[in-house]
């Protein structure tokens, strides 16, 4: 085994988790079921039938496996630590006795419902293969079974937008008391298979104090963990706060304490998993340390760590073990028994203890969620040799299958909900006293730092006339499985928007929505809620040659509203400015939004036309006086709006020095301006980029007038 052999390995771990998880986004499901598929596809399910498995020798040749077994367990580590981070027990605090007996009427449940389909199979020695310890092969499979996977849930919550609903709430709840009683289960059973495997000759008898005493041991470095270690490690948080950042030494010393639990809990016969699950668990919950620390450590872990161990667990399952009829109706009724199983108790408590029909539904669906917890478990058993590949196979394929019935079933269930949702936000809205004959501006949310800009912009668009403003969250999937920093900016965004617009005096709300198709959500709402004016951010102006690109200029080509895209450069509020004319068609969204904001108060407009010494007294285009007259009746009329026209060969320029005494500059689309990136030629620089203040970029939509 080769430094070169394990890079290419890794590449192509990477490669294909990286293409199976965005199929699996592309088609509305959760990311990591792709990545989970990509590790199987590489191993002998896929890979180990092209050229009769040479390939997949030649990529994992013998003595390969060592080195990413590993690099796997470590991954694993990683991510049970950041899990960890991301349950918070305070908040189980006051949530009742509904979120307990829910939560643990959804493990146990199942789990019982495992140990007899476990047992069942003992009957099927052709698909258990050979058994060790059947005591074992029950306690494992069935922990594998009965658990469910909180961080693909948690983000199959947020991926749909009902993180901030009661029934998100309460599932996230309920998750989390699954989750910590799951692990606690897994620790005493991981030390009973094992105890029962090293002492295959040991009796009953003897096996159940060898367990009792490790148990004994397990709860003893819990209740130290929880009651003493945690007392010091508000230090972690103290030293985030004064310095206000997470320092490397701070990063360094918390990975040091994860293996440290890990190690611990190893030399105490606990799996080193549920080590690095516990500090993560103890760990300061401050969100914005939790988040800065998640971030940190997350990236490497779910890119290639996390994939590798997909990958570790691929090699050992090949569907082809599934090869008789029998076989595969096996599977298909551990799939029906397993998902109905998850989906009784879960439903079950929470419709007689908390929820209405269609949510405690929706809750059961939630919870039938399986993926890299499981896969842990499963590749745990397989390492102690309680069950065989066979085994371990047929689970695998079962526990997704239920997740992707699952996840598309809940997904047909949201269709109608989705346009309801729609049709509600217009009903809010007229019953706020919104008719179709006052203006109606979407604003697109993405980030919290824009988010002032866009409602100012918009509140500006409105200039105190009747209206309200739309605050549009488009909720799309990522690949992270825990709450990132982006995830969380998202969830901030309009919550910041909300407030700016309440300040402003202006009507608002929000709607939050998933989406997949970023552009046509945009364009769909608009067209629903008969928006006049759509205002979303762009992101790229600044960094990027073009200030327009990707959801913008889908946005341009499939809406029929007027379009204003803002570049947002500082937090000033509008009151100073400049709108640049060419003579062009494309000034007439320029001149549109100029007019609208001149009737706010203390605003005044400077239109600036460069004119040409070479075409000194000659026609302009579509006539200098006409096209202004015809969006801006009142120039000149008072002070709001002025004319200023320079002489120059170089409007650009003239036009990028005017722009520093402005807060805002109001540009038509015009090719002039070098908006978009010339994909042929060479790369231009954007005036977006150079522009000493703020940009509103704007496309007037057909049969523009001033009263738009």
């Amino acid at each position: 085994m080769t430094i070169e052999n394990l890079m290419l390995q890794i590449a192509l771990i990477v490669a294909a988790a990286r293409t199976c998880g965005a199929l699996l986004r592309w088609l509305g499901q959760s990311e990591v079921i792709g990545e989970m598929l990509g590790g199987i596809l590489i191993g002998p399910s896929l890979l180990g039938i092209v050229d009769h498995g040479r390939l997949l020798h030649w990529f994992f040749p013998h003595g390969s496996m060592p080195f990413l077994d590993m690099l796997s367990q470590l991954g694993v580590m990683f991510f049970m630590f950041t899990v960890g981070l991301e349950l918070d027990l305070g908040k189980l605090r006051g949530k009742g006795r509904a979120v307990v007996a829910t939560g643990l009427t959804s493990l146990f449940g199942p789990l019982i419902v495992g140990v007899i389909l476990s047992v069942g199979l003992l009957s099927h020695p052709s698909v258990t293969g050979t058994i060790h310890s059947k005591l074992a092969f029950v306690a494992m499979l069935a922990t594998a079974l009965g658990l469910s996977a909180f961080p693909v849930l948690a983000k199959r919550i947020r991926d749909r937008a009902l993180h901030k609903t009661p029934l998100g709430t309460f599932t996230l709840a309920s998750a989390a008391v699954l989750d910590l009683t799951g692990w606690c289960v897994l620790a005493l059973t991981y030390d009973l298979a094992k105890t029962r495997l090293d002492g295959s000759h040991t009796s009953l008898w003897m096996t159940g104090l060898l367990g009792l005493k490790t148990a004994v041991l397990a709860a003893a470095y819990v209740v130290v963990m929880m009651f003493f270690v945690r007392r010091f490690l508000w230090r972690f948080q103290a030293h985030f706060q004064v310095r206000g950042y997470l320092s490397r030494d701070l990063l360094a010393l918390a990975i040091f304490s994860l293996f440290i639990s890990a190690l611990v809990a190893s030399s105490l016969g606990i799996n080193p998993v549920f080590g690095a699950f516990m500090m993560g668990l103890i760990f300061p919950s401050d969100e914005l340390f939790v988040t800065r620390v998640t971030a940190s450590v997350e990236d490497l872990t779910l890119l290639v760590l996390l994939p590798i161990f997909f990958a570790s667990v691929g090699l050992h399952i090949n569907i082809a073990e599934i090869h008789t009829a029998g076989a595969w109706k096996l599977w298909l009724s551990l799939v029906g028994i397993l998902f109905a199983a998850k989906f009784f108790f879960s439903f079950l408590p929470a419709r007689i203890m908390a929820l209405g029909w269609k949510d405690a539904g929706t809750f059961g669906l939630l919870l039938n969620t399986h993926g890299v917890v499981e896969l842990v478990v499963l590749n745990l058993a397989f390492q102690l040799h309680a069950i065989s590949e066979r085994t371990m196979t047929l689970a695998v394929f079962a526990l997704l299958a239920v997740t992707l019935v699952s996840s598309i079933i809940t997904s047909l269930v949201e269709i109608p909900t989705r346009r309801s949702a729609i049709r509600r936000g217009i009903e809010s809205a007229q019953a706020d006293g919104n008719s179709l004959a006052e203006t109606h501006i979407l604003v697109c949310l993405s980030q919290p730092t824009t988010a002032v800009s866009l409602v100012r912009a918009a509140a500006r668009l409105l200039a105190g006339q009747p209206g309200r403003l739309t605050l549009l969250q488009l909720i799309s999937p990522s690949a992270s499985l825990t709450v990132t920093a982006q995830e969380k900016k998202t969830q901030d965004a309009g919550d910041i928007a909300q407030r700016e617009a309440q300040e402003a005096g202006v009507p608002a709300s929000v709607l939050a929505l998933p989406t997949l198709r970023i552009a046509r959500d945009i364009a769909l709402v608009a067209r629903h809620h008969h928006a006049d004016w759509i205002v979303l951010g762009s992101h790229r102006g600044i960094l990027d040659p073009s200030a327009l690109g990707g959801v913008v200029d889908h946005v341009l080509k499939r809406a029929k509203a007027n379009v204003a895209i803002l570049v947002a450069k500082n937090p000033k509020p509008i009151e100073h400015v400049l709108v640049p004319y060419l003579g062009e068609a494309q000034d007439a969204g320029a001149l549109l939004a100029a007019y609208r904001i001149s009737r706010s108060p203390k605003v005044q407009i400077t239109i600036l036309h460069v004119v040409s010494p070479s075409r000194r007294g000659s026609d302009q285009p579509l006539g200098v006086a006409a096209m202004v007259e015809k969006y801006l009746p009142n120039v000149d009329g008072g002070n709001q709006i002025r004319m200023q026209v320079i002489e120059s060969d170089r409007p650009v320029d003239v036009v990028l020095e005017k722009s520093r005494e402005f807060d805002l500059m109001i540009l038509g689309l015009s090719p002039l301006w070098k908006l978009r990136h010339n994909l042929l030629g060479a790369a231009q620089t954007s005036v977006a980029q150079l522009a000493g203040c703020s940009l509103l970029i704007v496309r007037a939509a057909e049969n523009s007038g001033i009263s738009r």
